[in-house]
């Protein structure tokens, strides 16, 4: 922990003046750059001296109104206690992040994603976010992010998002790309798939003429059936035939979820008296509504009662017990079935012991 101290007390020191100059008579020394800067730099788990900088950026660039920019920040805690996001706070409407609960340990890395909706302003913006890290130490980075949203290309929605789908579905979402420039023969001429399991399509739906010019496309991205569970980022890139502004871009995200799934995944009972009784609950979930069939269990001092309700439902509580009758420690595994995909099944480990 001294070493903790001794490294938060050395980055929060004095930072030099802005090019090494000297402040000027009578005026106030500069603030000191947030050392909480320091988390976002991508290579500081191997340049740990590298000094905050006052501010991270990131620049979108030119991108159609309408569009919803997503990048993903990795941070890294390089002090020696562990380290959390308790607050952040932005600037505009227009930003958004998603919530980074995950307690970062000593050394340890994780993503902090962030959006800027496009479709909420026009022309350049620049705007902030304010994450602050503790709980033991505390200091709140400035994080800056920029995107230029031109209003001769537009999408709607800025983005494809399919939310959570269930395994093995079909999932298909359609984006509106409409040109509105200057150009008589703008066209969507490529559309480069992500490297996720994606299908995408883009047909021309109208188009303004010779003299009037514009042109509206719709494009159709479809998740395949056999995509794997877990989350989906990607990124979509639509080739134009517009020297000035030759791709278009659109965030793709959603979750796949896992047939099933159960929490906690291993159950451990304190010791227990014989005699005595404890209980713990298990909750199974799946994408879409189920029913519990049964529970296998070896172990005759561990048992579980299956829920009294036959209705189809997308989460179900297990509870387990555990009735020791004679000394000892007793590990069983629980085998939870299902009519989920013809009788799909769950294992669940128990560790018990007997006093």
């Amino acid at each position: 922990m001294r070493r903790a101290l001794g490294l938060v007390a050395a980055a929060i020191g004095l930072a030099a003046p802005a090019g090494g100059q000297p402040t000027a008579p009578g005026s106030p020394p500069a603030a000191p750059a947030p050392w909480a800067n320091k988390f976002f730099l991508p290579d500081i788990g191997e340049k740990r001296d590298q000094a905050a900088p006052p501010v991270i950026t990131h620049n979108f660039g030119d991108v159609p109104h309408g569009t919803v920019c997503t990048h993903t920040f990795t941070v890294t805690n390089i002090y020696d206690t562990p380290m959390q996001v308790v607050d952040i706070r932005k600037s505009c409407h227009c930003l958004n992040f998603v919530p980074f609960s995950k307690v970062l340990q000593p050394n340890e890395s994780g993503p902090l994603t962030v959006t800027m909706d496009a479709g909420k302003f026009v022309g350049a913006n620049s705007q902030t976010f304010y994450v602050t890290f503790g709980p033991k130490f505390v200091s709140t980075a400035v994080v800056r992010v920029s995107a230029v949203s031109k209003t001769d290309v537009s999408v709607n929605p800025g983005a494809v998002a399919f939310g959570t789908v269930s395994p093995g579905a079909k999932a298909a979402q359609a984006v509106k790309v409409e040109y509105k420039g200057r150009m008589r023969d703008w066209r969507i001429t490529e559309a480069v798939t992500p490297h996720g399991p994606f299908d995408v399509q883009f047909n021309e739906t109208s188009r303004g003429g010779p003299l009037r010019g514009g042109a509206e496309y719709t494009v159709t991205v479809a998740l395949k059936p056999n995509a794997p569970s877990g989350s989906l980022a990607d990124t979509l890139t639509l080739k134009t035939n517009d020297p000035a502004n030759p791709v278009v871009t659109l965030a793709v995200t959603g979750a796949v979820a896992v047939p099933l799934e159960v929490a906690p995944a291993r159950v451990r009972f304190e010791p227990v008296a014989v005699g005595q009784s404890a209980t713990q609950r298990v909750l199974v979930r799946a994408g879409r509504p189920f029913r519990v069939l049964g529970v296998d269990c070896p172990a005759g001092d561990i048992s579980a009662e299956v829920p009294a309700t036959m209705t189809p439902l997308p989460l179900h509580a297990i509870t387990v017990k555990f009735d020791p009758t004679r000394l000892g420690a007793v590990a069983a595994e629980l085998r939870i079935r299902t009519d989920l995909d013809g009788g799909a099944t769950v294992t669940v480990p128990v560790e018990a012991e007997a006093r």
